[in-house]
């Protein structure tokens, strides 16, 4: 089931509703009533990658939204998609004692900083993708992001649905991290759909930088001349995957993915792009430091929560999301 512009009114609204009961009737002077207050206290926001990425921009807009509904400190800190600085980060967190640590991993590396944080009384909410395994998997209080398989199964569906991706289709499915949970499991969903149809969609990494995606990408396509759709399983190779089209000389390419950014939107404006997945990384920093926040004043123990997981930009709702990116979409 693909969910369109209603459905996306609706969580915007349930969220609205959320902070609006917050801000009436729970915070008075920037702080929670009752229970023991968090006002002060110091939360971490850690981000694996550099902080120039776009695609945090909401995620830490959701997140100040919290601190400041909350009175809580909020502390930023980036990672630069270093595994040892983004543990070193961890470690640093827990000897100072912080109130509870809003992290995205990406891989398991971090598992055993987490599982110290965890032993010292810091709760540790993952959001936006979850790598750890095994024992590090246990440390971890709770995820709020968006479920990878079913994202996946949903952006491959509009395309079979549309026409663009057919019995013996030959797609492509670029992403940043190839090895990451959150490519293995959108892939895995793009092929519960394809494989029922007799499709293809081969997963190449085309790392986080812009350029070096667009330069991977073409030299795929000029190599694979078959291929006639990109199913883009992350941000950055679905904000050049038009240019790309444009340079390999295919510009009827079809085009879907995930995540929004300027030249997505504009792909979606044109008809260029069919439509992108939207996860809400507002919602996801916004609820993982709420949550952290109340278990701090009430013991609440966090739940997991999962945030755009098949609500899709398209024409439908374009206008509507677009001044709203890069700040709150």
């Amino acid at each position: 089931m693909i969910i369109r512009q209603s459905a996306l009114k609706q969580v915007s609204i349930s969220a609205l509703a959320i902070i609006l009961a917050v801000t009436n009737s729970a915070v008075a002077a920037a702080n929670l009533a009752g229970g023991s207050s968090a006002s002060g206290k110091t939360f971490l926001l850690q981000i694996y990658t550099a902080p120039d990425t776009a695609f945090w921009v909401p995620a830490v807009t959701g997140a100040k939204a919290a601190a400041k509904l909350t009175g809580i400190n909020l502390e930023i800190q980036y990672s630069n998609s270093d595994d040892a600085t983004q543990s070193n980060q961890l470690r640093t967190a827990t000897s100072r004692k912080l109130a509870g640590i809003a992290t995205s991993l990406p891989n398991a590396s971090a598992g055993k900083a987490i599982c110290e944080a965890k032993e010292a009384g810091i709760p540790v909410i993952t959001f936006n993708v979850n790598g750890l395994t095994k024992a590090g998997a246990k440390c971890v209080t709770a995820f709020v992001g968006q479920d990878f398989v079913q994202a996946g199964a949903a952006i491959a569906q509009r395309m079979v649905d549309e026409g663009l991706v057919n019995k013996g289709t030959n797609a492509y499915c670029p992403v940043e991290l190839p090895t990451a949970t959150y490519a293995l499991q959108r892939h895995q969903g793009v092929m519960s759909v394809f494989k029922k149809i007799g499709a293809k969609c081969d997963m190449v990494g085309v790392g986080t930088a812009p350029d070096k995606a667009q330069t991977t990408m073409v030299n795929y396509l000029l190599g694979k001349r078959n291929v006639t759709a990109i199913v883009a399983l992350g941000g950055t190779p679905l904000s050049v995957a038009e240019a790309v089209a444009a340079k390999v000389k295919k510009p009827d390419m079809a085009i879907g993915g995930f995540d929004l950014s300027k030249p997505v939107l504009d792909g979606i404006k044109s008809g260029k792009i069919v439509a992108a997945v939207d996860q809400q990384p507002y919602s996801q920093g916004f609820y993982a430091i709420m949550q952290l926040v109340l278990q701090s004043t009430y013991s609440l123990y966090p739940s997991d929560m999962g945030t755009g997981g098949r609500g899709l930009v398209d024409s439908s709702n374009i206008n509507e999301v677009s001044a709203l990116v890069p700040e709150y979409r």
